[in-house]
């Protein structure tokens, strides 16, 4: 099953589920019209997808089916755990995960979860805090500069 919620960046995040967890998520172009789901977690990935671009959601909760590698995994099971606004290195997540010099693979991890905004990888930085491997338009970018923009209003 999948739903495809409505972003303000000109594309829907398409997510998918098997009723019991979520399979994957990625931002797509969408040309036809939108179906209402009926599966409770696709309905609550939505909520939650609508109260994050509020800026009133500081993680997501939901079940992901992680199928990638043991280190893939572990990245994006503690990727998953950042706060709205958190921002880390990929030294620091390869440290959090035991595996300190990893930080490399931790990169290629964050370019290949399979769960766009649910695994923020747009959260995981450089060490000079830029996002890295992401092309200038790309929704990493995106997603990084509007939790910035939203973390600034609030320090207002």
């Amino acid at each position: 099953m999948e739903l495809f919620v409505k972003t303000p960046w000109n594309r829907h995040l398409r997510v998918r589920s098997d009723g019991q967890k979520l399979l994957a998520s990625d931002f797509v172009a969408v040309s036809h019209p939108l179906r209402r789901s009926t599966d409770r977690l696709l309905t609550e990935a939505a909520a939650q997808v609508g109260a994050y671009l509020r800026g009133a959601l500081r993680r997501f909760d939901l079940p992901l089916l992680f199928d990638g590698t043991a280190l893939q995994n572990d990245a994006w099971a503690l990727v998953a755990e950042l706060d709205f606004g958190e921002f880390v290195s990929y030294a620091d997540v390869a440290r959090a995960i035991a595996r300190p010099a990893a930080h490399r693979g931790v990169a290629a991890a964050m370019g290949a979860t399979p769960f766009a905004l649910f695994v923020p990888a747009h959260r995981v930085l450089g060490s000079d805090g830029r996002v890295r491997g992401a092309t200038p338009n790309s929704m990493r970018i995106k997603l990084f500069e509007f939790e910035r923009a939203i973390m600034m209003k609030k320090k207002r």
